[in-house]
This record gives C-alpha cells, structure tokens and sequence, in this order.
C-alpha cells in the first residue's frame, strides 16, 4: 500500500473525525467508536498516538476532497479515504458517512457524481450499509 504516513498537507485543526472512524488495534477501539484519548480540541495523545492513528491518510488533508473548510470531515460529515496498492496499481477510494443523511448532501452528491465518472468509490453508510459507485454502474440513490 502507498502510505503519506505522517505527512499533513493541512493541519487537523480540532477536527477528531478519525477518532471516532478508524479501528485502532494498539488502543483495542474499534470501527466507528469514540475514542477515549479525543478532546474537545483534538487528540489528547496526538504526539505520542498509536502508529495506527499516525499513519492514517486523511483524504480532506491529501487534496482528494475539495479542500475548503466546509469539506473537513467534521464538517461536511463524510470522510474520504484511499490508496494504491503498490503491486497491482489499483485504486482504492471509500467514502464514509459519519452521521446520518451525509452522502444525500447536494455537494457530496455532486462530488460523487463527477469522481464515479472515472474510478470507483466504495460508500460506507452511518447505518453500516455499503454500496459500490462505477463508471459504468447506477448514479448514487441518495438515502
């Protein structure tokens, strides 16, 4: 897998999105849980955090999102992330829903419309449901 590690192209700021998102194997958290080590302005742990955490890719930081503030994970409420597997070239991109009715948001909507026209995205709903968008599959039926 193709990694920024720790590279942040823009800061987090006080955006915790991850915390709640992401499986950390080191703090036995789980997907989509809160963590104990976030703040009300950001990760309590940040420079000593799990390797997990530190090399997690934020799609918003990378520029795979627009990258105004209104699209900051916590902001707009769906967090991009993706990769290329290093063997093969693929391209990995998933976008999750971090609380109810996200992916219906116009701009997302939008986003998804113009990026599915040339690789594929995989969704992740709030409410554990999962749907694949293609070049050459259905539009996105927003829920």
């Amino acid at each position: 897998l193709d990694s920024t590690g720790d590279m942040e192209a823009r800061p987090c700021g006080d955006c915790t999105a991850c915390c709640g998102l992401l499986a950390v194997v080191e703090l036995h958290k789980p997907m989509r849980f809160a963590c104990d080590h976030q703040g009300t302005g950001g990760c309590r742990i940040y420079p000593d955090r799990p390797p997990t955490c530190r090399e997690f890719d934020c799609g918003w930081q990378r520029g795979e999102v627009p990258t105004d503030d209104a699209w900051r994970p916590d902001r707009r409420g769906v967090m991009h992330v993706g990769w290329t597997e290093q063997t093969s070239g693929r391209r990995h991109d998933y976008l999750f829903e971090l609380w109810p009715g996200a992916l219906a948001d116009p701009a997302v909507a939008a986003w998804l419309h113009a990026h599915t026209q040339t690789r594929e995205i995989t969704l992740s709903y709030r409410d554990g449901t999962w749907q694949t968008l293609s070049p050459d599959g259905p539009e996105l039926v927003p829920g």
